[in-house]
Parts: structure tokens; C-alpha cells; sequence
């Protein structure tokens, strides 16, 4: 499973986050957009390899996200 980190071009979005992720499959960094309201379990295509990404999204006490990526076949 890999851990994500806020993406090194981050800018603060009103609706969303960014974050960069290593895609599972092909390994190549991906950025990703997660809104403020969204926590759990989702599926995003990679941008690159077009396979789908399982991305569990988690947030602490101040609603800041941590988001994980693993293969979801």
C-alpha cells in the first residue's frame, strides 16, 4: 500500500485537495483530487496506465485527509 503526500505543486482549493500518488501499477506519480467531505473507500483510473487505483481517504481530528493507494484487482 502506498502512503500519500500533499502534491509538491499543492495550492489550496476551495472544493478540493491534491495530493500526488505512485500509481500501483505503473509507478509513475499521479496527482489526484480529493474534496473535503470525501472520506473512505474510492476507485480513480490512473491518468497514465489507465488502471484503477483503490485510494482509502482518512481524516484526523482537523479534517486534514490521509489518503493511501494500492492496487484494486
Amino acid at each position: 500500500m502506498a502512503h500519500c503526500t500533499p502534491a509538491a505543486d499543492y495550492h489550496h482549493r476551495s472544493m478540493e485537495d491534491e495530493f500526488e500518488v505512485v500509481c500501483p501499477y505503473c509507478g509513475e506519480s499521479v496527482t489526484i483530487y480529493v474534496e473535503p467531505d470525501v472520506h473512505g473507500s474510492l476507485v480513480q483510473d490512473c491518468e497514465v496506465c489507465c488502471n484503477p487505483i483503490a485510494l482509502e481517504v482518512r481524516r484526523d481530528r482537523d479534517g486534514d485527509p490521509e489518503v493511501r493507494a494500492e492496487r484494486a484487482d
